[in-house]
């Protein structure tokens, strides 16, 4: 079973309208307000594609019966922690020409009570052999220990673990070993640049702006993670494990809402360590390339939906053979 934390969980509001001009008053042609935050999309992802999965979010009293509602009306199944603080909203601008203008709520504060909670639920739903994802950005002023807290509890309940957080969230989460670490390109050089800045005697051999997305997954690792995928827009992924570099990418870009991809290759990268007995990853180049195929076909069968969040198995079936993998060095 595959547990998706949201620690910033949000009202996710889809406005779709034939184009953005600043300044301008815009006509909205259609809207979707659904129960979101990227855990909650990899959530709906695993579930489209019939993964056994629970939602794990900190709610505000007054939003809980509405996620709840929307939840179970997508067969989502979930645990809500009461939280005494509103949920964010999060509304997204799609046009015509399929380009999304995001704008995202901070999230309010919240107080220890409802951490120390969450982490209880992570010990108490994980079950022994699971994966826990932990996805999107943390409400303000919260603890920036917070993530390698949760990564801490849940390998001490057998549970492994998958993040998909940046800042200090991921750099201060390293050290605890994280299972697999999926950044973008320019999360993964800010993360790395602060682990240098706070480590004197750390260098890079050449500037990380200029570095492969797979010398940034490598670095990773290096740092703690026991695999890292980075994820660097049209050029693909690029994983690093062990001996393992590889790099993934479709050959042709889809045209689309790219707002639920990160979180579509965050459900197949769980899906991937799932399907592994516990306490296990891929352990060679084939398995290490089959997950990122499914990673890739994945996130991109998430373009081709109106909104984040289902992913469907048809396109995922076609997208599959298409993708290309090659070895890389680090």
């Amino acid at each position: 079973m595959i547990l998706t934390l949201t620690p910033n969980p949000a009202i996710d509001i889809t406005y779709r309208i034939a184009a953005v001009t600043l300044g301008e008053s815009h006509r909205v042609e259609h809207v979707t307000e659904r129960a979101g935050g990227k855990g909650i999309n990899t959530a709906a992802v695993l579930t489209s594609m019939g993964v056994d999965a629970l939602a794990l979010a900190p709610v505000g009293d007054a939003t809980q019966p509405f996620f709840a509602a929307d939840l179970d009306g997508r067969g989502i199944r979930h645990h809500l922690v009461r939280a005494p603080r509103p949920t964010r909203r999060s509304v997204a601008l799609v046009d015509d020409a399929h380009e999304a203008t995001l704008f995202n709520e901070a999230g309010a504060p919240m107080p220890d009570a409802v951490w120390h909670e969450v982490i209880g639920q992570v010990e108490r739903l994980g079950g022994a052999g699971g994966v826990l994802t932990v996805s999107g950005s943390l409400p303000a002023q919260s603890p920036t220990d917070l993530v390698a807290r949760v990564t801490r509890a849940a390998h001490e309940a057998g549970v492994r673990v998958v993040l998909d957080v940046s800042g200090p969230a991921l750099s201060n989460s390293l050290a605890f070993a994280p299972e697999l670490v999926k950044p973008n390109r320019s999360e993964a050089i800010a993360t790395l640049t602060a682990l240098n800045r706070a480590d004197p005697a750390a260098s890079a051999a050449e500037p990380l702006t200029e570095t492969s997305a797979t010398g940034l997954a490598r670095l990773l690792v290096e740092a703690g993670a026991r695999a890292a995928v980075v994820s660097d827009g049209a050029a693909g992924l690029a994983l690093a494990a062990g001996s393992v570099s590889l790099r993934a990418w479709l050959p042709k870009a889809l045209q689309g809402n790219p707002t639920g991809a990160g979180d579509a290759l965050t459900a197949a990268l769980a899906a991937s360590l799932d399907d592994l007995p516990p306490d296990r990853l891929p352990d060679d180049r084939e398995a290490w390339a089959e997950v990122l195929r499914r990673g890739v076909a994945w996130s991109a069968a998430a373009v081709l939906q109106p909104v984040a969040g289902p992913i469907d198995p048809g396109d995922v079936a076609r997208l599959l053979p298409t993708v290309e993998i090659e070895e890389t060095l680090s």
